[in-house]
């Protein structure tokens, strides 16, 4: 209630008094108004709800439940009006029920001091924008001014792919966030006027996803299918500010072709946790053009550092109708790292690989960690990487494969990457732990788990973490995965 910043966003569980906040906001910013030349302290109101239904049912419930029975009743018209008036105080409140872009026009005739909007989650960005511009304009300089003006902004979280999350990692100057504890932490906020097991309730009735939202105050992506990386927490797994690389450790790179591709940029720490610094997304490029990006995005950004590995999908080793190269040579022309295939493009043993570490923790620590600045990732992540669903006779069935989309393209770079670490040994491993092994990856011939059942390692197969393989290695590896470039249905050139 403090904040003098221009645009204060209140956000957080259901039932922690965000509505009631504002109204209690709004009172006291208009007993601080300047006094005006009749003795008055002028201020005047909007109050945005999305839909009209909403806006009466809730939000003028809300404010009413606050005012005094001498303060005057709520006149119903369009908009909805209602005037305070005391010995020293007008407020005039005006309520509106605005959900399209094109509702931006109905305020531009209006001056406020200031603009409430309730559940902005659900409000497009462009009425936010046409507010701004209507606010400080009542009263008059000439009648006194305002002592604050700007928008008041409460809603529970949103998508993150929402313009409040974006405009939250942005952090505009004239902006400030305020991000309440979930409900059931210790510090949770108005549970002395909640019901006794008010939020065990909730948890007891809903899915995890919407918990997460409502109770826990947790950016939550709206899905569509089932997520690939149900171990993945935003909260968790992704930290406030950007990652910056460690300068002494080394870099793999992940890379996935096609016409839009992507690469991942990766490091282990010492301790063994992964971390994801940048991301490198392109579209409708081939992969000539796509290799000289990349070495001038890497000269800009990374210079400093050294590249100890890079992997792509092995269906870069298929060799063009045209030109004879494979997406390898490409790469391995234009950039100045040597390209490896991935131990395999298999989507069950990548996708355990991630798995691997976002289930794991170090000290506390997670054992992956993604920059906040690898958007597209973030929003994989969180809902948009999935198995789309399948309608059947016995209910909702869901793909074996993820759905293609602009963000899978970036999550297989990634995974690439984290084969090359060695994630192909640690799914592996967890694979024999919990059933037979799959063909495919028979040839990885040991763990970095330490399991000392495993065979003797045969030289002949790739399977040395870093070591330099032979020619001999690669030609037996291309023999006995080549039904892995011939299974992909995409064009990897220019």
């Amino acid at each position: 209630m403090e904040s003098m910043a221009d645009v204060r966003v209140l956000m957080g569980p259901v039932g922690s008094a965000k509505s009631s906040t504002a109204v209690m906001t709004i009172l006291m910013l208009s007993s601080l108004q300047p006094i005006g030349p009749d003795g008055k302290r002028r201020s005047r109101w909007a109050v945005i709800r999305p839909t009209y239904r909403d806006l009466v049912g809730a939000t003028i419930k809300t404010w009413q439940s606050w005012q005094p029975h001498d303060f005057g009743r709520v006149t119903m018209g369009s908009p909805i009006v209602h005037n305070i008036s005391t010995v020293d105080l007008e407020i005039e409140v005006l309520f509106f029920p605005l959900d399209r872009p094109e509702d931006a026009e109905k305020l531009r005739s209006f001056e406020f001091t200031g603009v409430w909007f309730d559940e902005v989650s659900e409000v497009p960005f462009e009425i936010i924008q046409a507010a701004l511009g209507r606010v400080g304009r009542y009263p008059s300089v000439r009648d006194g001014g305002c002592y604050w003006s700007g928008l008041l902004l409460t809603s529970n979280m949103t998508d993150p792919d929402h313009w409040v999350h974006e405009k939250l990692m942005s952090c505009p100057k004239s902006w400030e966030f305020f991000i309440q504890p979930g409900g059931m932490e210790p510090d949770a906020e108005n549970v002395v006027n909640l019901p006794r097991g008010y939020y065990q309730r909730l948890l007891d009735s809903n899915d995890e996803d919407w918990c997460r939202r409502f109770v826990h105050a947790q950016f939550v992506a709206q899905r569509i299918g089932k997520v690939v990386y149900p171990a993945f927490r935003d909260t968790f797994h992704v930290p406030q500010n950007d990652i910056m690389p460690a300068p002494n450790l080394g870099v793999v790179l992940g890379i996935d072709f096609g016409l839009t591709p992507a690469v991942a940029f990766l490091q282990q720490q010492p301790d063994g946790r992964v971390v994801v610094f940048d991301e490198l997304v392109a579209t409708d490029a081939g992969i000539s053009r796509f290799a000289k990006t990349l070495d001038t995005y890497w000269k800009q950004h990374y210079s400093h550092l050294t590249v100890i590995g890079a992997y792509g999908d092995p269906a870069g080793s298929a060799r063009s109708t045209d030109t004879e190269r494979t997406a390898f040579d490409v790469l391995n022309a234009n950039t100045p790292w040597r390209w490896r295939p991935a131990r395999t493009n298999e989507i069950t043993l990548r996708t355990e690989a991630v798995t691997f570490f976002l289930e794991k923790a170090v000290d506390g620590y997670p054992g992956f960690q993604l920059s906040p600045k690898c958007k597209t990732l973030r929003g994989g992540f969180n809902g948009k990487y999935c198995f789309q669903p399948v309608q059947s006779g016995n209910g909702t069935q869901f793909h074996d494969t993820p759905t293609k989309n602009m963000y899978s393209h970036i999550q297989d770079a990634l995974q690439y990457g984290v084969l090359g670490l060695g994630g192909a040994e640690l799914a592996v491993g967890k694979e024999r732990r919990q059933g037979p092994r799959t063909r495919q990856a028979a040839d990885v011939d040991y763990s970095l788990l330490g399991d000392d059942r495993q065979p003797e390692r045969n030289p002949m197969k790739v399977g040395v973490r870093w070591g330099e393989p032979s020619r001999e290695t690669y030609r037996n590896e291309r023999e006995n995965r080549e039904h892995v470039a011939r299974s992909t249905d995409y064009d990897i050139f220019d």
